[in-house]
């Protein structure tokens, strides 16, 4: 179509049609039959969406999947519908659609923008094929806070990373990098707008409190960042902020999201959070939480019909808001025609069994997962395996299953996945390799031939995710006294650890002389863990998010400001008296095997000006066998500044390719911008005097500047 149609279009809608496609509802009402490709999670709907007038009229639907599926929902819903607008599909493939990659917070260790977007275009090819327009990714939201369920979901504690890696994704999804939609990309849907990751206490859906300098600054910066790729979609948050719940925020919506961050397409509310401001108690019924929303900005609800019960009063009442629907419906009709569903309305069937989880994306599926590893500890070369470990016995609970996808894995299956102990098999099949749930389930003579173990430990998958906040990030108690118990064999051991979360190891720390966290690798997840513990390949992850040493050390974070009394052996210091003194394992940690060093480090100046950038130069000698990812931060300290800054903050990162056995020369930038920072009063400020710069080792500056 072209605009005049769809403007021809869009006069000829009734109020009741274009409140429709401000609708969203889960698609079981079409087909009454629900089967594996459909999640059946949607609300016991109030009778006016069963009336055919209003059912048929409704925008989109989400949760349905397959192309089988998703076309037969969209036949039923065109023969029936007057204007025969088709249905938006959207779905949460956060990490993959079929094919599995690790989750985000696992992605983030790579700090490569390359593999996230690559992830994203996968993911994109898969849901097309699947009949899926609109996926709810990425999700931004900075994260201090390890109690919070849905870290799993971030990338993170730094702002700066957090939005360049949505950035990607952002591009990854839709395939064009203008704000355009490939013919084989989809809508990329932003969120939680905005600071969804700070509820206090870490409780999923909980309060938000902060400055707005801290939101500027810190929590809205990583939103801010990834909008400059220009998804077509931004998910509204269940938070309050400053008293107001998202949702019903113009503030928030109309001034922050729209007015200084510059989005101009879709705004959609998450799952019922539009009911949700009755019990925010906002709103006193129905009628009054859809005004809040619309009167905010929100264009679709999700999941409940105040939108569609009450507009007859609500444009009674506020006739204002018909241009802000008709705006919103216009924008959902181009998104409609943008791809291509007028004229091609359904997936191609015959086509969907090639794509999902085709071998293309299962290679890169295993890449992500072994660039997504942190090897974290590894005292005397504990690994990789050597060649004389012959024998090897698997214990622990994560041994020998498939459940290797982590939470929001969309489609995947578990009997598509490499379990730890096939990958070790796969690795190399001359090696001896039993797998046991227990030690005590190991046959006595297997663990005397036995001359290396691996501990499997983790945390359920199950337990991270939404709605899956935990106060106790300590591992099982079984799980301490098996590898206490493995300990005591005497044999060589490691363990490796699955998690959507960091976790708090200070008590088993130093009963484990090796420690590769694997984080949830997605559908090859074994494979890629295998290649790294028998040395085929090199661990290059490093921490984007701190490990408390106990639960009660969150939140906990790199960037936290400056004290005056900072954390010293005193007790009258800005410590806890019964733990040490920061994080066990701190954001940008992580080992490798390759032993590279830094050297000949330079700079073009010691003083930055308004109109030149400093260069800081430096070589990386790789001595190992390894081809690897290295991952170079730079940080800067402000000495003295009116306002309190953090103690060291990151402003660029880069990853290098270092081939074995050769070195490599490396630049990076530092500019004025790098060194500003809001001021008590939101202007963004820099005061003449001395910074240093850091380059990865936070105890040893590598220069000193001045401005």
């Amino acid at each position: 179509m072209d605009n005049r149609q769809l403007e021809d279009l869009l006069a000829s809608m009734t109020l009741k049609e274009k409140f429709g496609q401000l609708t969203q509802i889960t698609g079981e009402l079409y087909v009454g039959k629900v089967d594996d490709e459909m999640v059946e999670t949607g609300p016991s709907y109030p009778g006016h969406v069963l009336e055919e007038e209003t059912l048929y009229a409704i925008g989109s639907v989400i949760g349905a999947s397959s192309a089988k599926m998703t076309n037969r929902i969209q036949a039923e819903y065109l023969k029936k519908s007057r204007l025969k607008i088709p249905l938006l599909f959207m779905h949460d493939a956060i990490h993959g659609y079929r094919t599995i990659f690790p989750i985000p917070l696992g992605l983030s260790c790579s700090w490569d923008e390359r593999i996230l977007r690559r992830v994203a275009e996968e993911t994109a090819s898969e849901l097309r094929a699947a009949g899926i327009h609109v996926n709810f990714s990425p999700m931004v939201d900075l994260v201090r806070d390890a109690r919070w369920g849905r870290v799993m979901e971030s990338f993170g504690e730094d702002h700066l990373l957090s939005g360049n890696l949505g950035k990607a994704m952002i591009e990854g999804y839709q395939k064009v990098s203008d704000g355009r939609i490939s013919p084989a990309g989809v809508a990329a849907c932003l969120k939680h707008f905005a600071a969804y990751g700070a509820g206090i206490a870490g409780k999923d859906y909980n309060t938000v409190d902060m400055s707005l300098r801290e939101f500027y600054e810190y929590y809205g910066k990583p939103y801010e960042i990834a909008l400059q790729e220009k998804p077509r979609f931004v998910m509204s948050s269940f938070n309050t902020f400053n008293g107001v719940p998202v949702t019903a925020s113009p503030a928030m919506l109309k001034e922050i999201l729209r007015g200084q961050y510059g989005f101009e397409d879709l705004l959609i509310s998450d799952w019922g959070a539009v009911a949700e401001l009755m019990k925010h108690r906002v709103a006193g019924d129905g009628r009054e939480a859809a005004e809040l929303a619309l009167n905010a900005g929100v264009d679709i609800e999700m999941v409940s019909t105040h939108y569609l019960a009450h507009f007859e009063e609500i444009v009674e009442k506020r006739p204002d808001l018909l241009r802000d629907v008709d705006a919103a419906v216009r924008k959902v009709l181009r998104l409609k025609n943008e791809l291509g569903l007028f004229e091609h309305p359904y997936a191609d069937e015959a086509a969907e069994d090639t794509i999902l989880l085709n071998p293309d994306a299962l290679a890169f599926a295993e890449e992500a997962g072994r660039r997504s590893c942190v090897l974290l500890k590894n005292e005397n070369e504990t690994l990789p395996m050597r060649p004389e470990h012959r024998n090897v016995v698997l214990v622990g609970p994560f041994a020998r299953t498939r459940e290797l996808l982590g939470n929001w894995a969309c489609k995947g299956r578990f009997r598509d996945v490499v379990s730890l102990k096939e990958g070790l098999k796969q690795a190399d099949g001359s090696r001896s390799v039993a797998a046991f749930d227990t030690l005590e389930d190991c046959p006595r003579d297997v663990l005397e031939r036995c001359d290396y173990i691996v501990v499997a430990i983790g945390e359920h998958w199950e337990k991270s995710g939404e709605g899956h906040s935990s106060v106790k990030l300590e591992p099982e108690d079984e799980q301490q006294r098996l590898i206490r118990a493995v300990k005591a064999t005497g044999r060589p051991y490691a363990c490796v650890c699955f998690s959507g979360r960091p976790l708090a190891l200070q008590d088993i720390v130093d009963d484990m002389p090796a420690l590769l966290w694997c984080w949830y690798p997605g559908t090859r997840a074994g494979a890629a863990v295998a290649s790294l513990l028998t040395g085929q390949a090199t661990p290059s992850g490093k921490l984007t998010m701190s490990f408390p040493r106990y639960s009660a050390q969150t939140p906990i974070y790199y960037n936290e400001y400056s004290s005056g009394r900072p954390a010293n052996a005193s007790s009258y210091s800005s410590r806890y008296q019964d733990c040490g003194i920061g994080p066990l394992f701190p954001f940008g940690h992580g080992l490798t095997y390759a032993g590279a060093t830094y050297s000949d480090f330079g700079i073009s100046g010691s003083r930055i000006t308004d109109t030149e950038d400093l260069k800081v130069t430096f070589k990386i000698r790789n001595p190992s066998r390894y081809d690897y990812s290295e991952i170079v931060i730079l940080y800067i300290e402000d000495l003295v500044s009116k306002t309190v800054r953090p103690v060291r903050e990151m402003k660029a990162y880069r990853v290098v390719e270092v081939p074995a056995y050769a070195a490599v020369d490396v630049e990076m930038s530092v500019s004025l911008e790098d060194l500003k920072y809001l001021d008590a009063d939101l202007r963004r400020t820099v005061e003449p005097g001395a910074f240093r710069i850091y380059v990865n080792d936070l105890d040893r500056p590598a220069f000193t500047i001045e401005y």
